[in-house]
């Protein structure tokens, strides 16, 4: 059921909604939410980070990390209302209780980590600063294509974010180099040299601050759940995945050569020897359309609520 005077709208997740979204969840529940500004764009955007429950024993969901995958972003949104919502009230959600939930794991969210990627796939290139940041051949496809635009995987210096990770980056920067990708790019460059970017900075900052348990980061598409990375993967991982996997309906699967290293998932199995997931949401070409979101959450709500339980 729709909870009445709802705060996250189903809108595309732009800079001004998500602040608007935060600053209102923050008076509304200011007794159960922790929201901090982790880090900065590439173009000032603050980057946050929300947190819910207890700090001791918690784990880290992250969205928006590509542009035009803003719908991961609507998704967690949506999901720390109605968690708020439900943690106020004493309530269950998908017959859990989220008050023994919360008290025994708590769950910090990055709802955008690419503020910029996000703003050029939602509102086009008219974006202060951006033309300071990209080369002249890029703006140009971007102001002579609103299509060009909306697909947009990057930050605003094109570089990839899930490619920028301090985890096999040389091979993915290969790879790229291998397909002709050797520059700044709407998809696919790695960056100068791993961490090169402030997003990449900003959630690495967090991880190594905070002792998060598990992370899952979400993208779109193919309704998969990536779990392993090369021999840095816990022996908890596969189990986990199959929990996330049955309650999604989800495969478990591995990327594409080309994504298979130098990702968020990637680099946090390797430095902290925990488990990480990549979750691909959705089926189709992203943006995924806003018409799809309401079946995306149902599929979803109860795997987001497990992921903090395991």
């Amino acid at each position: 059921m729709e909870m009445l005077g709802k705060i996250v709208g189903i809108e595309p997740p732009d800079s001004v909604r998500v602040s608007a979204w935060l600053h209102m969840l923050s008076e509304k529940y200011s007794d159960l939410i922790d929201i901090s500004v982790i880090g900065s764009s590439l173009l000032g955007r603050g980057i946050h980070s929300l947190h819910i429950g207890n700090r001791q024993r918690k784990v880290l969901y992250c969205g928006g990390i590509h542009g035009r995958e803003w719908i991961t972003s609507l998704l967690l949104m949506y999901f720390a209302e109605e968690l708020l919502n439900a943690f106020s009230k004493g309530d269950r959600i998908c017959d859990m209780d989220i008050c023994r939930l919360l008290e025994s794991g708590g769950l910090t969210i990055v709802p955008v980590v690419n503020p910029d990627g996000v703003e050029i796939s939602v509102n086009g290139s008219d974006i202060p600063g951006l033309e300071g940041c990209l080369s002249d051949d890029l703006m140009m496809k971007c102001r002579e294509s609103r299509d060009y635009c909306s697909r947009w995987k990057a930050n605003a210096r094109g570089a990839d974010i899930n490619r920028n990770f301090n985890a096999g980056w040389d091979d993915v920067r290969a790879i790229a180099m291998e397909r002709g990708i050797n520059g700044p790019s709407p998809y696919g460059w790695a960056g100068e040299y791993p961490v090169s970017e402030p997003e990449t900075r900003a959630v690495t900052r967090l991880c190594e601050k905070e002792a998060f348990r598990h992370l899952i980061a979400f993208h779109s598409a193919g309704e998969e759940i990536y779990w392993s990375y090369r021999n840095y993967t816990p022996s908890k991982a596969h189990i986990m995945a199959k929990i996330l996997a049955m309650s999604s309906g989800y495969s478990l699967g591995e990327p594409e050569k080309s994504a298979s290293s130098a990702g968020l998932k990637d680099w946090f199995m390797e430095r902290f020897n925990a488990p990480a997931f990549t979750v691909e949401i959705g089926s189709g070409a992203s943006p995924l359309p806003l018409s799809s979101f309401h079946f995306l959450y149902n599929r979803l709500r109860e795997m987001l609520v497990l992921g903090i339980a395991m």
